[in-house]
């Protein structure tokens, strides 16, 4: 072998072109310049600054864009689950009707459909937290407008925002003054309300009674309707409170005692309530009664033919009662009348079931006041009757 020159291996750094060496740079290289490494680093510092600057406005734009919508989101999320309730008391005025057994819940939804609240959480919230849900009372209330749940809580819960129709039946007064009488408050016809009292079967009348007519059945009282209660409903609550009353009392079985039907009870008691004006005088007129229809005798009762003038449309005052024509001129007919003749009272209920021991077939006013006195034979009745119609004690 020949003398070995430098070895050259394939790829070292020995086969770069002078240009390429790392040791000398690219050709192309830029030439150093004094300060300019400076300059440059100066210059890249600001970029980065103003890199820097860039992102930090950029996010914080995103940081805003995230919070105002998260925000929009959070608003629309509450409202969407926020109870809608109109503020303050409201302004202007309707009704609702709170019926038997309502709750508050269904008082709400009447409330909502009137326009009283603005939903039916509103009220409900309300109720609840006014602790007092128990006692919203039925009936017909006055209410405001666009009010708040605690607004409308508060208006049924005032007794002076309850609609009601009082309405005062006086004892003894008859069928037709009845009428009269509701009509008045309630606005109903008279003819609606006649045609609710002649459905008899409708009246809730109690057992035994067979009647003819509602005469008799339409209780003295006091009584409340509801604004918009029809004929049929006002009639029955009145023949109501007389059945409750002659339950009460225990009439039935005190008119059995007596020997006399539920019906001729009521309608000796409506006699009664027709003739006597003091307490102390109802149950010995009622022993007159059964004395005179044991005995055979004609009542002979100015009262029972008043009442039969009355239905006839006649004046009572310009009628003789020897020759009405009438089952209910007890001068000519034997026995009680066909029905009662008025509506009575408590007092009058319990004496006709319960008349007094004696045995009186006569009476007349003994005193200017209307006081009766009672005789058993017809020459003392006659003599105290001469002495009525002498002082005018209302003898005829």
């Amino acid at each position: 072998m020949g003398e070995l020159g430098p070895t050259r291996v394939e790829g070292s750094i020995d086969e770069l072109r002078d240009d390429e060496h790392p040791l000398f740079g690219a050709a192309t290289q830029t030439e150093y310049v004094p300060g300019a490494q400076k300059r440059s680093s100066r210059h890249h510092r600001r970029r980065n600054r103003r890199r820097h600057r860039f992102v930090g406005v950029l996010s914080l734009l995103i940081v805003l864009v995230l919070v105002g919508a998260s925000y929009v989101l959070v608003r629309s999320a509450a409202s969407h689950f926020r109870t809608k309730d109109w503020a303050g008391a409201g302004t202007g005025t309707t009704q609702i009707t709170i019926n038997p057994g309502d709750s508050a819940n269904d008082v709400a939804q009447a409330m909502v459909k009137a326009g009283v609240v603005e939903s039916v959480k509103a009220f409900v919230n309300a109720a609840k937290s006014s602790g007092r849900s128990g006692d919203i009372q039925p009936g017909v209330w006055k209410v405001p407008l666009h009010a708040s749940g605690a607004a409308a809580m508060a208006a049924i819960l005032d007794p002076g925002n309850k609609l009601v129709l009082t309405v005062t039946i006086p004892e003894g007064y008859t069928e037709k003054q009845v009428l009269e009488a509701l009509s008045a408050k309630t606005k109903l016809p008279v003819s609606a309300l006649a045609k609710a009292a002649a459905n008899i079967s409708q009246l809730g009348l109690p057992d035994g009674f067979t009647a003819k007519s509602a005469e008799g059945f339409l209780f003295p009282s006091t009584y409340s309707f509801n604004p918009g209660m029809s004929a049929d409903a006002v009639i029955q609550q009145v023949t109501a409170q007389f059945t409750a009353e002659w339950n009460k009392l225990g009439l039935t079985a005190a008119a059995k005692a007596a020997g006399i039907t539920p019906y001729q009870g009521l309608i000796i008691a409506s006699i009664i309530e027709g003739e006597a004006k003091f307490d102390a005088d109802r149950p010995k007129v009622a022993r007159v009664i059964l004395n005179r229809i044991q005995a055979g005798r004609p009542l002979q009762i100015d009262a029972t033919s008043v009442y039969g003038a009355k239905l006839l449309g006649l004046d009572p005052s310009k009628v003789t009662f020897a020759t009405l024509d009438s089952p209910y001129n007890s001068y000519l007919h034997d026995g009680l009348t066909p029905t009662p003749i008025d509506n009575p009272g408590v007092a009058s209920l319990q004496a006709a079931v319960k008349p007094a021991a004696g045995d009186w077939i006569y009476y007349v006013n003994g005193d200017a006041a209307g006081h009766l006195a009672f005789f058993n034979n017809e020459a003392d009745f006659q003599a105290a009757a001469a002495k009525c119609k002498a002082n005018n004690w209302g003898c005829g």
